[in-house]
């Protein structure tokens, strides 16, 4: 084999493991798989192929085609052990991925305040944080987050529950795309809020078993609800992120405070799990917080 062709597999071998990392960080509660994207050199390709599909394609094809194909991989491989956790304490893995929330918030707040904070960038986030608390806990079921349940009860009562089934899917594929398109937006914190996060690691799981059983009912939702956001939504984000850089920041970090605040658990089962969660919530904050600076130094590097 000549060094050449060496040389082109272990590249494509790499772009991969770069697809898997990203894939791991977008199912990551905490954790954005758009900052994965551009500190990976991921993001600006795949927004010029989203907005222009046949240019894009022809131009980053080499590129986005092994990533997505390690996104793939991440995402699904990492789903089950994520499912595993979550059966054995719901509360506990709550609190670790609080954590991981709490502790990539001083960055993602830097990075906001890179450009000047205006009087529009305080109004979006303001309300930004106030809808998404009340179209979270609006749509909670029992088995969203305590704090969300708790603010339901509050509301008018419409019967609007999101429920692990197409429609509740089509969210999780709209929650997935955000998270790519809006860079700092968390995938898994507004499912885990919603109920959804655990009914979507067992179909990807089960789909990581080659189960095809989920495809009609798991994947095909996931999917529209993806394109559609994608195709609704990434042109004007990525104006948004371009031109308005300060607005676009503080609308993500609306979003990521409520989900924050819906996270907070309320009960736990006596004394000693209440300390365990609370150590969790901890060592989930360092490691976030450890995480968010690792990637700032590969972003500087790459810079």
């Amino acid at each position: 084999m000549s060094q050449k062709k060496e040389n082109k597999i272990g590249h494509i071998v790499l772009t991969v493991l770069v697809g898997a990392f990203i894939g791991i960080g977008a199912i990551l509660p905490g954790l954005s798989g758009g900052v994965m994207c551009v500190i990976f050199g991921i993001y600006r390709p795949l927004m010029e192929t989203i907005s222009h599909p046949f240019v894009g394609v022809k131009k980053h094809w080499r590129l986005l085609l092994p990533t997505c194909i390690g996104i793939v991989i991440g995402f699904v491989g990492f789903a089950g052990v994520l499912d595993w956790l979550l059966s054995k304490d719901a509360i506990l893995m709550q609190s670790i991925f609080l954590g991981l929330l709490l502790g990539t918030l001083p960055s993602l707040w830097k990075e906001a305040g890179e450009t000047k904070r205006t009087g529009a960038s305080w109004g979006v986030l303001a309300v930004m944080f106030l809808v998404m608390v009340l179209v979270l806990s609006f749509l909670a079921d029992d088995e969203s987050t305590q704090m969300a349940q708790m603010i339901n009860e509050m509301l008018p009562q419409a019967n609007l529950a999101v429920s692990a089934n197409f429609g509740g899917f089509i969210i999780v594929g709209v929650c997935f795309a955000l998270s790519i398109v809006m860079p700092g937006m968390s995938f898994s914190s507004p499912l885990m809020c919603l109920g959804l996060f655990k009914p979507m690691t067992e179909n990807f799981a089960a789909l990581a078993k080659l189960d095809l059983s989920v495809v009609p009912s798991f994947v095909i939702p996931v999917g529209i609800g993806a394109l559609a956001t994608v195709i609704i939504f990434a042109k004007p984000m990525n104006y948004l992120f371009e031109k308005k850089t300060s607005i676009g920041y503080h609308l993500v970090m609306g979003a990521v405070f409520a989900s924050t605040v819906l996270l907070i658990p309320i009960e736990f089962n006596g004394t000693m799990h209440a300390l365990w969660c609370m150590l969790a919530l901890a060592g989930g904050a360092v490691a976030g917080y450890f995480l968010e600076v690792v990637q700032g130094k590969i972003k500087a590097e790459k810079a």
